[in-house]
Order: structure tokens, then sequence, then C-alpha cells
């Protein structure tokens, strides 16, 4: 039952605008925690909000999951013709693969646009890289087909290289400008292109990083922040009911003195009044003879 309750949660969550994302998870946390399940909660707080490429993703798989599926079928026959060394069946698959690739790239953008979101410089790029990575690597593979991408990913040099590469997306009027060419007479510029497009890759697995890193680092201030304020008010009731059982406690301090003084007053008319019948049975009887 927990489990379910988290994969839907996490179903939800990942389908929910990125910039709603982090409320939403301190909503669900809140709700786990009210209903009991503090092991749930503690789970949902550990989701990672997701890029913006991620998130199209998570949509694509949602609203496309034929589509989806359909792909990562194409991508275990790829395995299967490279195992067999069919050229012939590997050149088809591997022309089925890309026209997916770039069917589903496509439909991506639409779902962000329909969803108020226009594509970002380079997201298309980046949905096909990370389909292209889901097909080579099962972990990533597994993180896209449940929808639970956080980040773009690229494929990072192992697997079968024939599922990796990943198609261009036809061209869109945000990535319609040419590569720069750098002038063959300027060996300089040339040094200057060729090195910059060679660090390229690995300055924007840094930023992937990096922005992981923040995400990461975001959700635990917002979890912490979130358990910070529950235990402040929950201070704040024991507070208030320290203070309320103090004043229980000195009424009842008071009424017990009262009561003891009463006592100790109603004792003393108690042997009065012993005193008083033992003299008048003591007289009765003396003059009873």
């Amino acid at each position: 039952m927990a489990d379910t309750e988290l994969d839907n949660t996490a179903s939800e969550l990942y389908a929910v605008d990125p910039q709603d994302f982090v409320a939403a998870r301190t909503a669900a946390v809140a709700a786990a925690k009210e209903s009991g399940n503090r092991k749930l909660a503690a789970s949902i707080g550990k989701f990672r909000k997701p890029t913006t490429v991620a998130w199209m993703v998570n949509l694509l798989v949602r609203e496309e999951p034929d589509d989806i599926a359909e792909l990562f079928d194409i991508g275990n026959s790829l395995r299967d013709a490279q195992r067999r060394s069919s050229a012939e069946k590997l050149k088809e698959l591997s022309a089925a693969r890309a026209q997916s690739i770039r069917a589903l790239t496509r439909r991506a953008v639409e779902i962000a646009r329909e969803h108020g979101h226009p594509s970002p410089e380079n997201a298309a790029r980046e949905v096909g890289q990370t389909l292209g990575a889901a097909l080579a690597e099962p972990e990533i593979g597994a993180r896209v087909q449940a929808g639970r991408a956080v980040t773009a990913e690229s494929y990072s040099g192992f697997g079968p290289a024939v599922l990796t590469l990943a198609p261009e997306p036809e061209n869109t009027p945000q990535e319609s400008r040419a590569e720069p060419k750098a002038e063959p007479s300027d060996d300089a510029a040339l040094k200057r292109f060729e090195e910059a497009r060679e660090q390229l890759p690995e300055a924007q697995e840094d930023e992937v990083s990096a922005r992981e890193a923040v995400d990461s680092a975001d959700s635990a201030a917002e979890a912490a922040s979130t358990d910070l304020s529950e235990i402040k008010e929950r201070l704040a009731r024991l507070r208030a009911e320290l203070h309320d059982a103090e004043v229980d406690e000195a009424a009842a301090r008071t009424a017990e003195k009262s009561a003891d003084r009463e006592a100790r007053r109603l004792r003393r008319v108690l042997a009065d009044a012993e005193a008083r019948t033992a003299e008048l049975r003591s007289t009765v009887e003396g003059l009873g003879r």
C-alpha cells in the first residue's frame, strides 16, 4: 500500500509545473504526516525538483505512453540486431529509432506549449538526447519510463553505441542558427574553436551536476524549513499546555492548603465535641446512681 501511495504521489508531482513542484511536494509531505505515515512523508520529501526538460519528458511519457513503449521496443530490437551482427536490420532499426525520437521530441515541445511553456533554447535537442540516453542506460530508461526524470540526460559512454546516437531534432526557429565556422585562414581562431567544442560537453556535464546539486540543496532546505515550522508549532502548543498546567497546579496547591486548614479546624471542633460528650456522659452516669 505504501509503495502504491508513493508511486501515485510521484506520478502526480512529476506532472506538476516545475515552478509549482516544491509547493506541491511540501503539501504532499504535510498530508502524509497528517495521516500518520511519516515514512511516506520522508520518501516524498526526497523527490527532486525536475528541470524544464525533464518535466517535458515526464509529460511526454504521461501523455504518449504507447509511443514511448514503441521507442523502447525499437531499442530492444536494436540490441538484438547488434548481438546478431545484422547490418541490414541495424540500419533499418536505427532509421526507425531516429524517426521515433524526432516525432516524440516534436510532441514534447507541443505538449509543453499546451501547458503554457514555450520550449527554452536547446530544449528540443536535450529531450532527444535524454530519450537516446534512456535507450542506452537501463537506470536512465527506468526513470524515463516511470515519468520521473529530474534532469536532461546524455549518454555517458557505456552501452551499445548504436542506441545512443541522438538525432538532431528538426530545426525550429529557436534552433535555426547555423554552427559558427572559423575562417580557415585564421589558425588561432580555428584552434580556439576546436578547443571550445571539445570542452563544451564537459562544461555541460558540470552545469548539469551543479544544477542537480542546487536542486538537491533546495529540496533539503525546503524539507528542513518544513520540519522546523512543524517543530515550532509543536513547541508553541507544548508551551501553551505547560502554562495551562502551571496555572492548574497553582490553583490545586491553593485548594490543597485551604482544604488542609479546614480539615485542621474541623478536627479541633471534633475534639471539643468529643470532650463535651464525655463530660456530659460522666455527669449523666453520676446522677443516675
